[in-house]
């Protein structure tokens, strides 16, 4: 938009407000009744039914150990990984990821890099599944 100021030409780029109406606006703003105490917003509560933590460890992928395994061997946690090696579709190879963040045995999410494993070898990912059977077994 041009706008011709006498001799002058401005080019304005966003809605203009000249200063008469901003003081129009400040006028009736500060013209406005005020509150007694200031105003208290709420809390965040944040989702809980989001992420690993949804996750029902009791509800466990029947290949859950040996990606697990696989993952703790490769030292690499990924989706495409346990595709390849299990020949699993990629929403159950994702599931795995998910209940294998939430055991601990990966970290959380890290764009497109793989996820970091948290389990350095096979016995401690031994004692972890085995913990998992004890916590998670029906009585």
């Amino acid at each position: 938009m041009l706008l011709s100021a006498g001799s002058d030409i401005i080019r304005l780029q966003c809605p203009f407000v000249d200063t008469h109406e901003v003081e129009k606006i400040c006028d009736y703003i500060g013209a406005q009744r005020g509150y007694d105490s200031a105003y208290m917003l709420p809390e965040f509560e944040g989702d809980d039914d989001k992420g690993a933590s949804a996750v029902d460890l009791s509800e466990r992928d029947a290949m859950f150990e040996e990606a697990a395994r696989l993952i703790v061997a490769h030292q690499q946690g990924s989706t495409s990984l346990i595709q390849r090696k299990l020949k699993l579709g990629y929403n159950r190879a994702g599931r795995l990821i998910d209940q294998l963040e939430a055991a601990g045995v990966v970290g959380a999410f890290e764009g497109s890099k793989a996820r970091e494993v948290l389990i350095v070898d096979e016995a401690s990912l031994e004692q972890l599944l085995s913990e998992l059977k004890e916590k998670h077994s029906p009585i």
